[in-house]
């Protein structure tokens, strides 16, 4: 098992985006907004959480982000409000 530079920058930037995508939900969707380092914290959280569930259990973390996914979409639907 060898070092891998492009799949390490591959990873580094996914985790990012999705730190990056959770801090914007996290400004956008509450009532009472949170304050920069609360949405750091948490988006720095989810994308750690996120990292290690890829390493160890992978078909758990694509279980979670879709979770993910369909949770704040249905929390921004209309429909389930």
């Amino acid at each position: 098992m060898g070092f891998d530079l492009a799949e390490l920058i591959k990873r580094i930037i996914k985790y990012l985006v999705m730190g990056l995508v959770i801090a914007v939900v996290s400004i956008v969707i509450p009532k009472k907004s949170l304050n920069l380092e609360e949405i750091v914290i948490l988006a720095l959280s989810a994308a750690a959480t996120f990292s290690i569930l890829d390493v160890f259990l992978p078909t758990v973390s694509e279980s979670a982000r879709n979770g993910l996914g369909l949770g704040v979409g249905l929390g921004l639907s209309p429909l389930f409000v």
